[in-house]
């Protein structure tokens, strides 16, 4: 018996062991909380080392990045706020913006923070660009004094403050100065910031983060004396447990968070999952078979079935109905299988059997997604084969998936991301011209790219509005991606952080609950 109880008091310990390093759990009780300590939960884990150049290029790798680095300016849930700029101006124009920057202020090994940082900084990223903000239209930044910058811009940029000074995270010269190759560069130096929190500790496998809190922020005091961000296998039990402080969970499990000390909130439609069309290449290219293929998915049933009605059907014009910038009266393109048959025999198409063919050869396209959205693709792919297009669904790793995309080596592609309820001026990301290529349409008519260009440079609100519904016009009409459908997020917390959903999304446009802010005791 004493072997036993040996045995039972040994495996108890084991377990307590494994529960507190891997959060897995073993039993009902989850480790004691530490009273400075708040942690965040993440099934994915890693997005990569939080510099502005190695963090991986979506939203959850912004967001790892912002608690070490600062902006100009920054966003709380109204709109924008001072951050290294106290304050800011610009002419009638809208194409000289002038910056007072915060005096005091240090970087994280002590050195005071100047002007002369910031205009490193552009110019460092003008040369390096990454993935966060377009730099292409800023002219020239000149340091006026110490702590005054001017930026000048080569045209007007309505977005300027969303997309380009509250998104450029300003990095110290006398660290970056020398260093040729900014996404190599992964020492414990390159992550040093002005930002509420420094990074101690992270572990790429394990998909672990530590931050430790900066005292000398200039914002405030920092809310806890530790972030610890966690990779979690079951959010819902991790946060029911008490093993972190706040994770995003599935709808499914929304009824079992009620009678807990827990919170949820949700979010905006930010977010959307598309269907993405190679047209650079045949029969792609063609305006018309595209739309037969968006003919052919009932967006509606679609919701039901892989969102168990947790989210909104896709528009056609990207734009999330969320958002006040979106066009409420554009074409559906509605689920009628007689009109996609309607549209693929007048491109030479005849149906055989099962499949549409052409010239003897059936009709066969390669559908690649992420195992994130395996069920996404498994219901387009029997949409599209009871329309008469046989599939061939591939489940890639997420990165492989972005890869293809990027080098144009796909027919068709599920892929998703965020940015699409903030300022219109993500659509210059997400539509045309060459940035975030694994989530860009890259759809460069002339006469949407002017469209696009126009409605960045108009300073008046309401005008602007109407050329952005103009812009959609056009891009639901040549669709060369096809918006499935916006997600309805949740997610669970304690209430130990008074977390926000930031204006327009965090940087420019990242729909999470995880505002720096929400983590500092302003003064």
């Amino acid at each position: 018996m004493k072997y036993i109880n040996r045995l039972i008091i040994f495996l108890t310990l084991a377990c307590l062991i494994l529960s507190s390093l891997f959060l897995s759990g073993c039993g009902p009780a989850g480790p004691q909380r530490e009273e400075g300590v708040y942690r965040i939960g993440d099934e994915e884990g890693d997005w990569g080392y939080p510099t502005p150049y190695a963090a991986y290029p979506r939203g959850p790798g912004l967001v790892r990045v912002t608690f070490a680095f600062d902006s100009l300016v920054w966003k709380d849930d109204q709109g924008f706020v001072p951050a290294l700029a106290r304050e800011w101006e610009h002419d009638q124009e809208g194409k000289v913006y002038t910056f007072q920057l915060r005096e005091g202020v240090t970087w994280h090994d002590g050195t005071p923070f100047t002007a002369d940082d910031v205009v490193f900084t552009y110019e460092y990223m003008k040369e390096h660009p990454t993935n966060w903000a377009d730099l292409s239209s800023v002219e020239e930044v000149v340091e006026l004094e110490e702590h005054r910058v001017q930026i000048q811009l080569e045209e007007a940029d309505a977005a300027f403050l969303n997309n380009i000074a509250g998104v450029v995270h300003i990095i110290p010269r006398h660290i970056w100065e020398g260093v040729e190759d900014p996404a190599d560069f992964r020492s414990p130096e390159a992550v040093i910031g002005t930002g509420p929190y420094k990074l101690k500790d992270y572990q790429r496998e394990k998909g672990y983060y530590q931050y430790e809190a900066f005292e000398d922020y200039y914002l405030g005091t920092p809310s806890f004396e530790e972030l610890l961000m966690l990779k979690v296998s079951e959010p819902q039990l991790a946060a029911q447990r008490g093993d972190v402080n706040y994770v995003q969970v599935q709808p499914e499990a929304l009824d079992r968070m009620e009678g807990t000390n827990l919170e949820v909130i949700q979010g905006t439609h930010d977010w959307n999952l598309k269907l993405m069309f190679n047209h650079q290449q045949s029969p792609f290219d063609q305006e018309e078979f595209r739309q037969a293929l968006a003919h052919a998915i009932d967006l509606e049933r679609l919701v039901e079935r892989a969102l168990r009605g947790y989210g909104l059907p896709g528009s056609p014009g990207l734009i999330s109905p969320d958002s006040y910038w979106h066009n409420p009266d554009l074409p559906a393109y509605e689920y009628d299988l007689s009109r996609v048959e309607e549209i693929l025999e007048g491109l030479g198409y005849r149906k055989e059997g099962q499949y549409f063919q052409e010239e003897g050869e059936t009709l066969s396209l390669e559908l690649i997604t992420s195992a994130d959205y395996a069920r996404e693709g498994e219901i387009v792919r029997e949409y599209l084969e009871e329309a008469g297009i046989q599939v061939d669904l591939r489940s890639l790793e997420r990165s492989i998936v972005d890869t293809r995309v990027q080098n144009w080596d796909y027919d068709l592609a599920i892929n998703g991301h965020g940015g699409v309820g903030g300022d219109p001026a993500n659509i210059d990301r997400f539509m045309v011209g060459e940035g975030s290529p694994h989530l860009n349409a890259r759809y460069n008519d002339p006469e949407l790219v002017d469209k696009v260009k126009e409605q960045r440079k108009e300073m008046e609100e309401e005008r602007r509005r109407e050329m952005v519904y103009q812009v959609q016009e056009i891009y639901a009409e040549a669709l060369p991606a096809y918006t499935l459908y916006y997600p309805s997020w949740y997610y669970a917390h304690d209430g130990r952080a008074d977390l926000f959903f930031t204006h327009d999304g965090i940087g420019s446009g990242t729909p999470m609950p995880l505002n720096k802010l929400a983590f500092v005791e302003e003064e």
